[in-house]
Order: structure tokens, then sequence, then C-alpha cells
């Protein structure tokens, strides 16, 4: 999860509680300030728009990924393609090289 989500989540979690374990106030005023520091001086956060951004990015990536596995499994499939027809090439090239040694004779 994103940073600015995770902080959120703290700050929330936390918020209002009393008393706080010291690892617990740690926590809260490490989420605060970094929140405080991200709002720019506003008071309500986004965190619902964050996740919602936060879930349409992650499905894209997924996405973007499986594309890309695809794509780079076309490519094996281009490049052994490519080697069978360089391999066929090289032995029409052997099989005619004494053919023509043969036809120079002649």
């Amino acid at each position: 999860m994103l940073p600015c989500i995770e902080q959120a989540d703290i700050y929330f979690k936390y918020k209002g509680k009393k008393p706080l374990t010291g690892a617990e106030q740690i926590l809260f005023t490490a989420a605060h300030d970094y929140l405080k520091g991200v709002m720019n001086g506003k008071t309500a956060l986004p965190v619902k728009a964050w996740k919602a951004e936060y879930a349409k990015l992650t499905a894209e990536r997924e996405t973007l990924n499986r594309r890309y596995l695809a794509l780079k499994e076309e490519v094996k499939e281009a490049e052994q393609i490519r080697k069978s027809v360089y391999s066929i090439l090289r032995q029409e090239q052997r099989e005619q090289q004494p053919r023509r040694a043969q036809d120079m004779e002649r």
C-alpha cells in the first residue's frame, strides 16, 4: 500500500484514543506529521480517493504486466523462428557450394 494510505490508516486508528502506549504514540506522531506535510492545510483526508486510485493503478499494473509477459512470449517465438530460418538458409548454402564446385569442374 502507498505511504499516504498507510499513514492515514495509522492516524485514524489511533486518533482520539487515550492513553497511547509509547509505540502507538510514535506511530501516531509520525502519521500526523507526515499527513500534515502532505495535506498543505486541508482538513479532510482523501483516503477513499487514495484507496480508489491505488486500486485502479494496481489493476492497471497487473494488466500491463500480463501484456508484457504475452509480448515477451511472442518475441521468444519470433526469435526461435528467426533462428530456424537462418539455420535453413545456412544449410541450403552448404548444399549449394559443393554443386558449384562440381559444375566448375565440368
